[in-house]
């Protein structure tokens, strides 16, 4: 059993030496616009960097995810603070755009939308229900095409009905 007080004691954090993590000393770059300038700069200056990146956007990354790793890696190194990285996402983002339109690149900027992850998820549940519940999946399968039918033939017969009520009205005036 592991012993209770083998933990540090409070404030412990606030006593020891700040030269332990790279984000508790002062950022390399303070201001995000200097982080975008020396991002562009190493993006321009190393092929190698540029051709990473590149391969990660061509076997489909997407921006959002590829601008999301670069700020929380130059953050975790100590390269620039929170707020500056989340700020220099956009730039980033353009960025990256117009270096795979350069090279012919077609991307996707955003991960998932909202929309994706409910279709997902609807999608899950009616697999489950067919696999543990196929008599009820079944059942509102059938339902639900006995709906769709019924609104194709309602719809038809109000478009009939609209054109014919139009006639009947022309005619008896």
């Amino acid at each position: 059993m592991p012993d209770p007080f083998a933990r540090p004691i409070p404030m412990q954090s606030l006593a020891t030496e700040e030269d332990n993590w790279a984000w508790n000393k002062p950022p390399q770059y303070a201001d995000y616009k200097d982080f975008v300038e020396a991002i562009e700069e190493k993006l321009t200056s190393d092929k190698q960097a540029r051709e990473e990146i590149l391969d990660m956007l061509f076997i489909g990354a997407t921006i959002e995810d590829t601008v999301n790793t670069v700020a929380t890696l130059a953050f975790s190194e100590g390269k620039v603070s929170p707020d500056a990285a989340e700020l220099a996402k956009l730039p980033l983002a353009a960025m990256l755009m117009d270096m795979a339109k350069e090279e012919g690149i077609t991307v996707t900027v955003f991960s998932k939308t909202p929309q994706d992850t409910d279709a997902e998820e609807t999608h899950n549940k009616l697999k489950l229900m067919q696999q543990v519940n196929p008599e009820g999946f079944d059942a509102a399968q059938s339902g639900l095409k006995e709906q769709i039918a019924q609104e194709a033939a309602d719809g038809e017969g109000s478009k009939k009905s609209f054109l014919k009520m139009e006639n009947e009205n022309a005619s008896t005036v």
